[in-house]
């Protein structure tokens, strides 16, 4: 039977060359009018009714937003449009992607380095397909881990902003990172647990802000001690953010391992007072930043802002604690601080709670229980009640 005797299906052609004859397929794509020879299949009836079937198949999977381009012609010259990337491509093709993209963006060295540390701790998710990575997958790898449960969000967190390239690919649908929470499946470690809340007695923080030597650490930790903000939140805190006339810093974002989100939780996208240490502090380090119009705090040694939390720990907080003579406690103890001095001077719980960002103040009686006793025995009593009835509770 010749092959002008087959009807064709609708988007199947027979093209004649000089030299053969092949059979082709067209389809629409992303509003892209695409044509593609077979060129391995003979043409006969039963090699169109398999193009005819093929056919079908890629406008199942456009309609699924599952096709991929580069899966089905891996020679096309359409992929110059729609990208080389396929359903084979595996969880480190994506790693590797997001860091050159954060190369290219002339990034601090120090992030770089903490976005290759996270892609050396997923090494065993490297050989995944990024469309074969379950929110199962991701479970198990989550509890074969041994470091602090804080790591290993920030690991995930880089793995969700590389796997959003695979979205946008068309290779997977849904960022598989967004539906596993870390703590559900990790249990805290022992160390973890037993954290010490362990502030800085006054002539401690004096001794701090007196050594800290270059004044853009000063200010820095002048302004921490005296907001309560996390280091994560000072590495994204930006002049934008501040309002002096109204006096009030609102806190919107985080830096962890230099990638800027939004705090973790509704509660913690909050407007903190500012008293006047926090504005003494802002009006000395706007000198350095301000003109930049962008982040408050920087490296004054890169003059880059601030890549992590882990950033200030290690080139700006240790040196000044050892320089001060200071026991060491981690640069959060700042935030302790905050909050203890406040306890002590019977500043009302719901609004300390508020400017920590907390959901009420039950987070304060956990960690702050001892100091609420010591500074004040009516208090615990007093905010049980309040919280009775918080309309009597306003500040």
């Amino acid at each position: 039977m010749g092959t002008t005797d087959v009807r064709l299906p609708r988007g199947v052609t027979i093209r004649r060359h000089r030299n053969e004859t092949t059979i082709n397929i067209t389809f629409t794509y992303k509003g892209v009018k695409c044509r593609e020879p077979l060129s391995h299949l003979t043409v006969n009836a039963r090699n169109i009714r398999y193009a005819e079937r093929l056919l079908g198949e890629i406008y199942n999977h456009i309609g699924r937003g599952t096709f991929s381009y580069a899966d089905y012609f891996p020679k096309s010259s359409k992929l110059r449009l729609f990208g080389k990337t396929g359903n084979a491509c595996q969880v480190k093709h994506y790693l590797s992607e997001y860091l050159a993209i954060c190369q290219t963006r002339n990034l601090s060295p120090s992030t770089i380095r903490g976005y290759k540390k996270c892609m050396d701790a997923l090494r065993d998710l490297h050989e995944v397909r990024a469309a074969e990575l379950t929110p199962a997958l991701l479970k198990n790898w989550i509890k074969a881990q041994t470091t602090v449960l804080k790591t290993i969000r920030n690991q995930l967190s880089f793995l969700r902003s590389a796997l959003d390239e695979a979205v946008i690919d068309g290779v997977i649908p849904v960022n598989p990172v967004t539906l596993v929470k870390a703590s559900r499946y990790r249990s805290q470690r022992p160390e973890e647990s037993r954290y010490v809340v362990d502030p800085l007695s006054p002539d401690e923080v004096s001794a701090l802000l007196h050594a800290a030597g270059n004044q853009q650490w000063e200010n820095l930790f002048r302004f921490a001690i005296n907001t309560g903000l996390r280091s994560s939140e000072l590495c994204a805190l930006s002049w934008k953010d501040i309002d002096a006339e109204k006096r009030q810093a609102s806190v919107r974002n985080a830096s962890v391992v230099g990638i800027i989100k939004t705090t973790k939780t509704r509660a913690g996208r909050r407007k903190v007072d500012l008293n006047g240490d926090a504005l003494a502090a802002l009006a000395s380090q706007k000198m350095f930043t301000f003109e930049k119009g962008e982040f408050v705090f920087e490296d004054p040694k890169t003059g880059q802002p601030w890549a992590s939390a882990d950033a200030i720990r290690k080139k700006a907080w240790v040196p000044t604690i050892k320089k001060a003579g200071i026991r060491y406690r981690n640069p959060y103890q700042t935030r302790h601080t905050f909050a203890t001095r406040h306890i002590s001077q019977g500043a009302n719980l719901f609004w300390l709670a508020s400017q920590m960002g907390h959901k009420g103040p039950e987070m304060l009686f956990r960690h702050y229980g001892a100091y609420l006793e010591e500074y004040d025995g009516h208090t615990v009593k007093r905010v049980l009640r309040l919280a009775d009835n918080p309309s009597k509770g306003a500040a």
